[in-house]
C-alpha cells in the first residue's frame, strides 16, 4: 500500500518553511505541466518550469517506508520548492494528473529502491548478530563510568546543595562529557540538567549557554528541585549499575525495568530494535490533543512534541521529535494533527504513564475530520474521577526513576475560581483538582483554560460531556499534587491551551 499523500505528509517532509511556501506559490502560478501518475497512486511525475528554458523533471515514489524524492535542479538534498510543489499540486488537485506509464528509467529505479527496501526487510527479519566482544567492552565501559559517577554524586550530597556554584558545575559539566565518551548520555544530560541549576554570580546570567526552567526559582525551591534531579540521578546509577552487572552475567536482558534503565541511560532504540524487544503496538486509533514546541538548551535541541490519546483505552502517549538547533532548516519539524491518526504499526519504548510512540510514514493514515464518534470514545475512555487520575499519577512516584510529571486526560463537570489564585476541576462525584501553572513549566495556560471554559458554560456548569487534558506535577513549595491544564474537550469541541 503506497503512502498516503496529505498536508501532514508533506510537513513531515519539508525541512524549509520557505521551500514549501515557495512550492505553494509555484502552484498557483500553474508552473507544472506534463503531470502524470500510476494508478494506485504509488508513484506521481512531472515538469516544472523554472527559471532556466528547460524544465526541471520531478518523481515522487510513494512506495517504501519513505517517499522517495527526486527532482533535476541544483538544490540538494531534497525536498526542493518543486517537488513540495508537486505534492500540494496533488493533493489539491488530483484529478490533474494523468493516469499512465512513467519513463523507463523511473521504473527501473523504482525496481532498484523495491530491491533495496527488500533486503532492508530480509536482514530486519534476521537475528541480530552481536558482536559479543564488543558488547562486553561497551557494558564495562559503562560499568565503570557508573562508578565514577556515584562518587560524583556523593560529592556534592557530602558538599550540600548550597556550595554548587558556577565553578563547581564548570566541572560537573566536565564530567559530563566524561559521561557521554563512556556511551551514557542519559546520565551526562542529567549531570548537565543539575549542574545548570547551579548558583550563578551576579554577573553571570548565563551557564553553558543554557538557563534550565526552574533556576531562576528562589534558592529554597531551587535547591528542591536540584534533590529531584540528584535524587533521579542516584536511582539511574544504583539501577544502572545492577542492569549492567546483570548484562555483563547473562547478556541482554528481556526485562522491561532493565529496558527503562538502559533507556534512561541513553540508549538509542531504533524501530527494528523496539520489535524486536517486543515494544510494538498494531492498529492503533490516536487523537492528538496538545502539541508543545520549545527549545532545551540544555540539550541544545528543539523539543516538538504531540500529546497523543489512546481512544481505545485511554493511554496517553507522546509523539517527540528532537531538533539540533545548529540545523534546524536541515530537519524538518514534527507535523501536528488536527484530526484522529491510524497508526498501522508503531514502536512504544519502555517507560511509564506517558510512553514514546513513533512509526514510519507510510504507517499512519490521516482522517479527514473527527468525527462525532471520535468524541464519544475520547469522553469515555477519560478517567472519571480526579481521585482515580492521582492515583496512577502516585503509582509512577513510588518509581525513583520516573518522571516527577504524567499527562492524563481527566472527565471533568465544572472548572471553577474557589481558590483567589488557582482554578479548580470537579468530577462528577465532587472530586477536586487544584490547577495551576507549575513553576518549572516553559510557558503559562491556566488563564487560557479560564478563557476556554467559560465559552463552554451551559448555565453554571461545563457543557457536557466534558475532559480536561492535564499534566499532574508536584508542588515544590508544599509536596501537593497539582495539574497544569493542556487542553479541555466539551462535546465536540477541542480547545488545545498550551504552545
Amino acid at each position: 500500500m503506497p503512502i498516503e499523500v496529505s498536508e501532514s505528509l508533506i510537513r513531515a517532509i519539508t525541512t524549509k518553511d520557505k521551500a514549501l511556501s515557495d512550492g505553494r506559490t509555484l502552484v498557483k502560478k500553474g508552473a507544472f505541466s506534463k503531470l502524470g501518475k500510476l494508478a494506485d497512486d504509488s508513484l506521481l511525475w512531472g515538469l516544472c518550469q523554472g527559471s532556466g528554458a528547460k524544465p526541471y523533471e520531478i518523481s515522487v515514489d510513494l512506495v517504501g517506508d519513505n517517499p522517495t524524492l527526486r527532482c533535476s535542479c541544483p538544490v540538494k538534498p531534497p525536498p526542493c520548492k518543486h517537488i513540495l510543489g508537486m505534492l500540494v499540486q496533488f493533493l489539491e488537485k488530483a484529478a490533474a494528473f494523468e493516469v499512465g506509464e512513467p519513463a523507463a528509467a523511473l521504473l527501473e529505479k523504482r525496481a532498484k529502491n523495491v530491491e533495496r527496501a527488500d533486503k532492508k526487510a530480509e536482514t530486519a527479519a534476521r537475528p541480530k548478530e552481536v558482536n559479543t566482544a564488543a558488547l562486553e567492552k561497551k557494558t564495562k565501559t559503562q560499568r565503570e563510568a557508573l562508578d565514577l559517577l556515584e562518587k560524583l554524586v556523593v560529592d556534592i550530597a557530602a558538599s550540600g546543595l548550597g556550595t554548587l556554584d558556577t565553578k563547581k558545575a564548570n566541572r560537573i559539566a566536565e564530567q559530563a562529557k566524561q559521561m557521554n565518551d563512556a556511551y551514557l548520555p542519559g546520565a551526562a544530560e542529567a549531570l548537565r540538567r543539575l549542574a545548570a541549576l547551579c548558583a550563578m554570580r551576579e554577573d553571570d546570567d548565563r551557564f553553558w549557554g543554557a538557563r534550565e526552567p526552574g533556576s531562576d526559582l528562589p534558592d529554597e525551591l531551587r535547591q528542591k528541585l536540584m534533590i529531584r534531579h540528584l535524587t533521579r540521578l542516584w536511582a539511574m546509577i544504583r539501577r544502572g549499575q545492577k542492569a549492567l552487572d546483570d548484562k555483563l552475567e547473562e547478556g541482554e536482558s528481556a526485562s522491561d525495568g532493565d529496558a527503562v534503565v538502559e533507556d534512561l541511560l541513553g540508549r538509542v532504540w531504533d524501530l527494528a530494535s523496539l520489535k524486536a524487544a517486543g515494544y510494538w503496538k498494531q492498529g492503533l486509533d490516536l487523537f492528538e490533543l496538545a502539541d508543545e514546541r520549545y527549545n532545551d538548551t540544555v540539550r541544545q535541541e528543539r523539543i516538538e512534541q504531540g500529546w497523543l490519546l489512546d481512544l481505545a483505552d485511554g493511554s496517553v502517549y507522546v509523539d517527540r521529535k528532537y531538533r539540533p538547533l545548529g540545523a534546524l532548516d536541515k530537519v524538518g519539524e514534527k507535523p501536528s494533527y488536527d484530526q484522529p491518526l491510524t497508526i498501522d504499526d508503531a514502536g512504544v519504548y519502555p517507560g511509564f504513564v506517558n510512553r514514546r510512540v513513533r512509526w514510519e510514514l507510510k504507517g499512519y493514515h490521516e482522517r479527514k475530520a473527527a468525527t462525532a464518534a471520535d468524541f464519544d470514545k475520547l469522553h469515555r475512555v477519560a478517567l472519571a474521577t480526579v481521585e482515580g487520575a492521582v492515583a496512577r499519577y502516585k503509582e509512577q512516584i513510588k518509581n525513583p526513576l520516573a518522571p516527577d510529571e504524567a499527562v492524563l486526560l481527566l472527565r471533568v463537570a465544572d472548572i471553577q475560581r474557589t481558590i483567589p489564585d488557582s482554578l479548580v476541576a470537579i468530577d462528577d462525584k465532587g472530586g477536586k483538582l487544584v490547577l495551576r501553572d507549575s513553576p518549572i513549566t516553559r510557558y503559562r495556560s491556566t488563564n487560557n483554560l479560564e478563557m476556554a471554559a467559560g465559552a463552554s458554560l451551559s448555565g453554571a456548569k461545563l457543557r457536557g460531556p466534558a475532559s480536561l487534558l492535564v499534566r499532574l506535577y508536584l508542588g515544590l513549595e508544599d509536596g501537593a499534587i497539582y495539574g497544569q491544564p493542556m487542553a479541555l474537550v466539551t462535546g465536540a469541541t477541542f480547545a488545545r491551551l498550551c504552545m
